[in-house]
């Protein structure tokens, strides 16, 4: 596998390396977060059809933290639709724990808010914003996807930021929710975030797919959250995510604001990326 490996430099924009095409993997520095001193991998796959202004796809793994595999799935996807894949690994050692991954870092282990600039989520737009740097290609819009403990990141990305730097987004197979209402503490709701009603109503007006298997329906699945305020989603993802765009749709309507998402359900498909990725790949490059 053709590896490159590029540091800080990357992220002060004093550098530039040609992606090969094929799979490859960066190293990049992060400047903040949990370990602030150990690299981001970043895990790629140029199609040989790709030139810089091109498609970017960013993935983004589940609780395996398995970047790699994921990397993999995706890559004749990558080669067949002419993108740029990026797959960030956020690790165990790095983002410990569901509150550094799946919350973002908008929290700390004991609940308590973080600072704004010290959220997990802006690694992923620093990530996605060295690789195109690296690939000599302009800073743009990347689409996005995320499947279970990676889609809880990606839907909580974009209701507390509005995810400014993203176009087509899908989120498959979370296995819970943060809900669009500011009355509710978080990760169940979005209590005392104060840009929380901005963020939600943009939010609400961006191309966003609810992508659901509709065989993940197992109530004893071992990673499945099982807190209170999860379970009062519905007894599997399956439920939890139609529970969710439901509650999403009747948000707007109350608001009287542009609502853009639409669900998507997959049959035969059960908690697996490599099958999410096939149904969703259309509504991520645009077709």
């Amino acid at each position: 596998m053709k590896v490159l490996l590029l540091m800080a430099m990357l992220f002060a924009g004093a550098a530039q390396a040609e992606l090969p095409t094929g799979p490859g993997r960066l190293e990049l520095a992060e400047p903040s977060g949990a370990r602030p001193e150990l690299p981001l991998p970043v895990w790629l796959y140029r199609a040989t059809a790709w030139h810089p202004g091109g498609p970017v796809l960013a993935v983004m793994h589940g609780l395996g933290r398995n970047a790699d595999h994921y990397r993999d799935d995706w890559a004749p996807l990558a080669e067949q639709h002419g993108l740029l894949l990026v797959v960030p690994e956020f690790s165990e050692a790095k983002y410990p724990g569901v509150a550094w991954y799946n919350y973002g870092g908008a929290v700390d282990a004991a609940g308590n808010h973080r600072p704004r600039p010290d959220w997990s989520f802006f690694a992923l737009d620093r990530a996605v914003a060295a690789v195109q740097r690296a690939a000599g290609a302009p800073e743009g819009p990347f689409a996005l996807f995320g499947h279970s403990a990676g889609s809880q990141f990606v839907h909580r990305y974009l209701l507390l930021t509005g995810a400014p730097k993203v176009g087509a987004i899908v989120i498959a197979n979370a296995g819970s929710y943060t809900l669009p209402l500011t009355d509710r503490p978080f990760p169940e709701g979005l209590a005392g975030f104060p840009e929380a009603e901005a963020s939600i109503r943009a939010a609400f007006a961006r191309p966003v797919v609810v992508a659901l298997g509709e065989a993940d329906i197992n109530p004893n699945h071992p990673s499945l959250p099982r807190q209170p305020w999860a379970q009062a989603q519905g007894p599997y993802r399956l439920a939890r995510g139609q529970y969710f765009f439901a509650l999403a749709r009747q948000q707007a309507e109350a608001r009287h604001t542009p609502f853009a998402w639409r669900l998507l359900t997959v049959p035969g498909v059960a908690h697996e990326n490599a099958g999410m990725a096939r149904a969703s790949i259309g509504a991520l490059v645009g077709r």
